[in-house]
C-alpha cells in the first residue's frame, strides 16, 4: 500500500452499544446507513441487556453479547465482524461522512492503528476509542484486550503488546466523530 494515496479498502463499524441504548443504537446505525451505503455494521452490547433488548437491537442489525466493559464489547465485536478494518463507534454517535477518506490515506499496512484526535488528545492511552480503526487480523494477531483495570491501564497493556507485534499508532486530525 502506498501512503498518502485513496485507497479501497474492506471496511465496517463496530458499534458499542452499553446500557442496552436501543434508540442511541438505532440513531448510529441510521447515520452508516445514510453515509456509508453497502457498509457492515454491528453491534457489540453488555452483559446487562435482557432479551427483549437483544430482541429489539437484533431488529436493527447483527448483535453480539460480551461482557460489562469497554474491552469485552471491542473484544466481542471485533471477532464478529465481517469486515477487514473495523471503525470502534459509540452508540449515539453520529458518524460523519467521507471517515473512510480520511483514515485510508495514512493507512500503509494492517499493523497501522488509527484513532481521531479529539478533546486535544493526541496519544492512542488517553485518546478517545469512538473511531478508532484497527485491522481485524491485526488484532486477532496482538489479542484481546483485557478486561480488567482501568481503561487507560488495558489500553497500555495492549499497545505495548501490538507494539511488540509491529504496530504503529496513528492519530488522525479532523476525524472526530461527532
Amino acid at each position: 500500500m502506498k501512503l498518502y494515496e485513496k485507497k479501497n479498502l474492506d471496511y465496517g463499524f463496530i458499534i458499542l452499544c452499553s446500557d442496552r441504548s436501543v434508540k442511541l443504537l438505532q440513531s448510529t446505525v441510521n447515520s452508516i446507513k445514510n453515509r456509508y451505503v453497502g457498509c457492515t455494521y454491528i453491534c457489540a452490547t453488555d452483559d446487562s441487556a435482557k432479551p427483549r433488548d437483544i430482541k429489539e437491537m437484533k431488529d436493527i442489525c447483527p448483535t453480539f453479547k460480551g461482557k460489562n466493559t469497554f474491552s469485552s464489547l471491542i473484544n466481542v465485536g471485533i471477532k464478529n465482524a465481517k469486515s477487514e478494518w473495523n471503525f470502534i463507534i459509540f452508540a449515539g454517535s453520529t458518524v460523519r461522512q467521507r471517515l473512510d477518506e480520511i483514515f485510508f490515506v495514512f493507512i500503509d499496512s494492517n499493523k497501522d492503528v488509527l484513532f481521531p484526535i479529539a478533546e486535544n488528545k493526541f496519544d492512542f492511552i488517553n485518546g478517545t476509542l469512538n473511531g478508532l480503526l484497527i485491522n481485524k487480523q491485526t488484532f486477532k494477531e496482538v489479542g484481546d484486550i483485557e478486561e480488567t483495570g482501568s481503561l487507560e491501564f488495558v489500553k497500555t497493556i495492549w499497545a505495548c503488546k501490538a507494539v511488540e507485534k509491529g504496530c504503529r499508532f496513528k492519530a488522525v486530525s479532523g476525524a472526530k466523530i461527532c
